[in-house]
């Protein structure tokens, strides 16, 4: 069993933050499900989603999810979590499989908190490799459940 879930939109200021894409990758061995919303323009206060979904085979699953835990094995998390976006894409990635599990974040309000360490320039560009592969795997096997109805 395997689980990813990128979030584009994490960090807050004032205002809680407003996530602008979530993508969630989940199965195990057999294949795996794609579920993609993405924040859609429109007027109040009000947001509204896009909704994607899609399937991944077992071959696709296994590639994907041996890639992605090599990547982030060598990627370090924020300390204390949450406190800081350390990569500054304003995104995180949670990832669980089979005993791993990995999980960056960033403040979701005022008063973030400086994390103990800090990726190195190599590493921030590996995390923002990955954050472009899941949304690639996510936009090009998914596709939109309803049509916009405005």
């Amino acid at each position: 069993m395997f689980k990813i879930q990128l979030t584009e939109g994490i960090v807050g200021g004032f205002k809680p933050a407003t996530v602008r894409r979530r993508v969630e990758i989940e199965g195990d061995e057999n294949g795996g499900i794609i579920l993609h919303s993405t924040l859609k323009e429109s007027k109040g206060n009000k947001n509204k989603y896009k909704t994607f979904q899609g399937v991944l085979t077992s071959q696709q699953v296994g590639t994907f999810i041996n890639n992605t835990k090599t990547t982030l094995t060598s990627l370090p998390t924020e300390d204390p979590m949450s406190g800081q976006d350390i990569y500054g894409f304003d995104t995180s990635i949670e990832f669980y499989s089979e005993g791993f599990e990995w999980r960056n974040g960033g403040p979701e309000g005022c008063g973030g908190q400086e994390s103990e360490f800090s990726p190195t320039p190599e590493q921030k560009a590996l995390f923002q490799e990955l954050i472009q592969k899941i949304i690639s795997i996510s936009e090009q096997y998914a596709i939109q459940l309803a049509p916009d109805s405005e």
